[in-house]
Order: structure tokens, then sequence, then C-alpha cells
């Protein structure tokens, strides 16, 4: 963790126990880097933080040390952003799961390409966070997936950082389920979106949840029109259920709601910034929760 970031737990009163939840959301869980800044600049380093899918990456760097700003550059470079070279080529970005294989595919054949073998995004975390113990973080960290064997929630609590955030970001479809002592890992968010519990059985007995996710929308059912799509919107509705189900555990909720796709990569800053304004105006609220932690 960063000397700055060491230095404002310090400061805190080590009683407080409230916990940060950052859910999933692709893109939209960007925000959760304008929510760390304003946290930081007001000496409110959270005690506990949980996360799952882009939640947990991003809660997961900045337990590892990283400041805020230095996530927002790393974001742009972790796998998602090859859908954003998409869009800046000016190429379709449609919303069939068909052409979400094919990109997919288009990824597996750039990495041959470049001659990379095994788990390319396993490798590119571990470059990040190396061979840090979650039990070992100077905050009490968390994160969840979803194990296909067993078909239970996964809560990641100790072992290798690395680990625990690749398996939670598995995106059904979009990116390889992870391998790790004999479970098959998918995204978190597919049972639990917004891992409350997790930030309660870790201590905290008051709970933010900044709200980046967005209602689903009704598809007309002439769109589902093949196997795959009726499987990709299986896929949506489980992750808008574990939401909207799991969101009222938390004791403070912010709705930030960015007005981007979960695949829209292309506008990260625009993300961040919203994230950090819509936080700016309500730290009162978060400064209230904290306080009654006390």
């Amino acid at each position: 963790m960063s000397a700055r970031i060491k230095e404002k737990k310090e400061k805190m009163n080590q009683n407080q126990s409230w916990g940060l939840v950052l859910m999933g959301g692709g893109a939209r869980g960007l925000a959760h880097i304008g929510v760390l800044e304003v946290l930081l600049e007001n000496d409110l380093v959270p005690p506990i933080i949980t996360g799952t899918s882009m939640g947990a990456i991003v809660g997961g760097l900045f337990v590892a040390g990283y400041l805020p700003r230095e996530i927002e550059e790393i974001s742009e470079e972790l796998s998602f952003s090859r859908l954003a070279r998409f869009r800046k080529a000016k190429l379709p970005m449609p919303d069939k799961l068909m052409q979400f294989l094919l990109l997919d595919s288009y990824q597996k054949k750039l990495i041959r390409r470049l001659g990379e073998k095994g788990d390319v995004l396993e490798k590119s975390l571990k470059e990040l966070v190396g061979n840090l113990l979650i039990e070992e973080l100077p905050v009490r960290f968390g994160c969840n997936a979803v194990d296909l064997v067993s078909g239970k929630e996964v809560a990641f609590t100790s072992g290798p950082l690395f680990k625990a955030l690749r398996a939670s970001i598995a995106y059904p479809f979009i990116i390889e389920p992870a391998r790790f002592k004999g479970m098959f890992l998918v995204d978190g968010g597919l049972l639990n979106n917004v891992p409350v519990r997790l930030a309660r059985e870790l201590g905290a007995t008051r709970v933010f949840a900044p709200d980046v996710h967005r209602p689903l929308k009704k598809m007309p059912a002439s769109k589902i029109d093949a196997t795959f799509v009726m499987v990709h919107r299986l896929v949506q509705v489980m992750l808008a259920d574990s939401t909207e189900s799991k969101l009222p555990e938390a004791d403070l909720i912010i709705n930030i709601n960015p007005n981007v796709d979960t695949f829209d990569f292309t506008r990260i800053k625009k993300v961040v910034r919203l994230g950090k304004k819509v936080i700016q105006q309500n730290i009162h609220l978060i400064k209230e929760l904290v306080n009654s932690c006390e």
C-alpha cells in the first residue's frame, strides 16, 4: 500500500468498522475509481473493502497499493480495452452474443499471434499485484466468484490476491472461467453482485455501496432469435436479480448510474469523473455513516 494511503489510514479511528462494497458492472464499475479518490481526499480509507467483478478489480488494486489515478491508467490496459479498440475503429458494436463470441475468438487469435501461452489475464494481474496474500493486506479485503462445479458462491478472504481477482472477473462468454483448487470459477455477480454480507463477515457494522447498476430493460421477443442470445439474456437477468436483491442490505446506497454499456470502455475518464462528482456531492452522508461506527 502506498505511503499516502498508510498515512491516511493511521489517522483513522481504528475502532471504526465500516465497509465499502464495490459491485460489478463492467465499464460502469470504473466509477468506483472516482469514489475511492474522493474518500482518500477526505481521509476516509475504508477499513474493509469487498467487491465483485470490476468492483473486485478496482478494490483489489487499491488495497494492493495503487492510487485511484494509477488504477485509471491501468484500466485502459486490461483485456477489456480490446473492446474499446473496436469502437475507436468505428466498427459496429452489436448487442448479440454471437458477435461477443467472435470478439473472444479474435482475442485468442491475437494472443496466439503474440506467442502468449496460459492464462494471459491471470498473468497480467499477477504482474500488477505480485504474490500478495489477501490476509496480509493492510485493509481487510474480500471478493467473490461462483464455482460452476458446486454451483455455489465462493468467497476469497485469504490466499493469493491475483487468483481471487482473476476468478471474480470471469464474465460468462467473454472471459474464460478460472481454474483453482478443483473449482471452475466465474463472475461472482451471477449470484451476488453486491457482497454486503461478506463485508459484515469481515467485521463491518455499517456498509456503504455505490450503485453503478442500471435496471434491466425489456428485450423484444423477436430479438431472442438464437440460443446464444437466449443464454446471454439469461446471464443479464441473473446479474440484475443478484444486484437488486442484495443492494438493499447496505446501510448507505448512493446512486451513480453511469450511462455507458457494460462493455464500452471508451469513456473511462467520463465514468471516473462521474463517480467522483456524485460522491463529492454526497460526502456528508458517508461521513455520517463513518461517525455512526464510533
